[in-house]
């Protein structure tokens, strides 16, 4: 069989590593960190332990199938999140429907019967989009692939916009902005943001939102130990800085012969490495300011998953996509692990991951200055850990860049804003090079872990029907 090289050990490049070596190829994954993972990365503070990346897993048939029975126990998530707003009032969500339906009656008159309209948009969303998820983009078209039906394309309602969406099927304000939201699961934002990005809000409560005992990196752990298993080679502190190329093909990367490649990269950074970049790039989506705080508990109100909303949730999109400046009053996400498994933070600890959306790509900003005023926001907003505080880290969009290669810091790439914008992210297939195969997150299907697995997974079967 054919010698493939993967670049990048991220969860797309395991999972394309896992089965292309399942059918019988060599497989060297050249990784320039120290670990698997990517942006999933895992860190310890003081005897509180933090997923540095993804915190929430869905759709958890895509690892069962990938893993089988070596797969991480994967528990269920309740609520999958509590929503507290600018008003004091807050709701939780479950993927319990009728409970869901409850929660949001007694919260908002008319909140149950919108939220479920919305729900049966997105379920025809679903249905539509699904197969393109684990196969090739619709666009462009390919003379070997069957057209798609036209009728699924209409049902991902290409006419609008997120906030279109949002404001066809909910009337409280407060919904529409847990809808606007998930625009932000693609680093963009819901006023440009296609409708179709509702689907990666509905899988969480259509399927669940699930947890991993001992950390979401268990997933990481377990996908690389498979490639090893098989026979695979994974080479850590070993960057790639070009790709031996000899006419439209790649001949190898860093002194070893290659058959095939899979860029398990930033998109971007496969056309710089190319030579190929624009002068005039595309619109990079959101990075983040992390916050891992080692905090004495217990906190009244904590759930594993909370959002805090500010007042004003477009002057927060104006700030970070217009402004390119850290929000002044930005949306603050907190996820505490430990309320699921207590095991993630020493007796009586919790574990708080905070998240607050940022440009990609500032320059200039007071980083420490940042975390300071998210501490007080969170305070100001009635999650006060101060004085409680026993151990701290926090993660930059300048060391997102150092230490996963996202160029700038954006989290998924280019962001998807347009009423096509899904459309316009890139595919596997590299122009030119007839043997590079894009995966990950930056790439189609976009970025979250069960879509970057399948990313690998597309990649791994082009390779075989190659």
């Amino acid at each position: 069989m054919s010698r493939a090289v993967v670049v990048g050990a991220g969860v797309g490049g395991l999972a394309a590593a896992v089965r292309l070596l399942e059918a019988g190829h060599s497989v060297t994954v050249f990784e320039a960190g120290d670990a698997p993972g990517g942006k999933a990365g895992r860190r310890e503070l003081g005897g509180f332990a933090f997923d540095t990346g993804p915190s929430l897993l869905t759709m958890p048939w895509v690892f069962r199938d990938l893993l089988g029975d070596a797969c991480p126990e994967m528990v269920r998530v309740e609520p999958v999140t509590r929503y507290r707003f600018a008003d004091g009032s807050s709701v939780d969500l479950s993927a319990d429907l009728p409970r869901a339906l409850e929660s949001l009656e007694s919260w908002s008159r008319g909140a149950g019967d919108d939220w479920a309209a919305f729900l049966g948009v997105c379920a025809q969303m679903w249905k539509s989009s699904e197969p393109f998820l684990t196969g090739e983009p619709p666009w462009p078209p390919r003379r070997d692939v069957a057209s798609a039906d036209p009728r699924d394309f209409l049902r991902v309602r290409p006419w609008s916009t997120l906030r279109g969406l949002s404001r066809s099927t909910a009337r409280d304000p407060r919904l529409r902005m847990i809808i606007d939201r998930f625009a932000t699961y693609a680093g963009a934002e819901p006023r440009r943001a296609p409708a179709a990005l509702a689907v990666a809000g509905y899988v969480e409560h259509a399927f669940g939102a699930w947890h991993v005992p001992g950390g979401i990196y268990e997933i990481v752990r377990a996908i690389a130990a498979r490639v090893e298993q098989l026979g695979g080679a994974i080479e850590y502190g070993a960057p790639v800085s070009a790709i031996e190329r000899r006419g439209q093909r790649a001949v190898g990367v860093n002194g070893v012969a290659a058959d095939w490649v899979v860029w398990n990269g930033d998109a971007l950074a496969l056309d710089r490495l190319l030579g190929r970049a624009k002068s005039k790039p595309a619109e990079r989506s959101l990075s983040g300011l992390v916050l891992l705080l080692g905090v004495r508990g217990p906190t009244e109100g904590i759930a594993h998953h909370t959002i805090l909303f500010p007042r004003d949730y477009d002057a927060e999109f104006d700030d970070v996509f217009v402004h390119r400046r850290p929000a002044r009053d930005p949306t603050l996400y907190v996820s505490v692990s430990s309320v699921t498994d207590p095991s993630e933070a020493p007796e009586g600890g919790e574990n708080w991951f905070v998240l607050a959306n940022t440009p990609s790509g500032a320059t200039g900003v007071d980083w420490a200055a940042e975390e300071e005023r998210v501490l007080g926001l969170l305070a100001a907003r009635g999650l006060d850990p101060t004085g409680r505080i026993v151990a701290r880290g926090s993660r930059t969009p300048e060391d997102l860049e150092r230490e996963t290669g996202a160029v700038g810091g954006a989290i998924y790439g280019d962001a998807p804003h347009g009423r096509l914008g899904t459309l316009k992210r890139p595919g596997p297939r590299v122009r030119g090079l007839d043997n590079v195969i894009r995966a990950g997150g930056t790439a189609h299907p976009g970025g979250g872990l069960p879509l970057v697995a399948l990313s690998g997974g597309l990649a791994a079967r082009i390779i075989g029907t190659g």
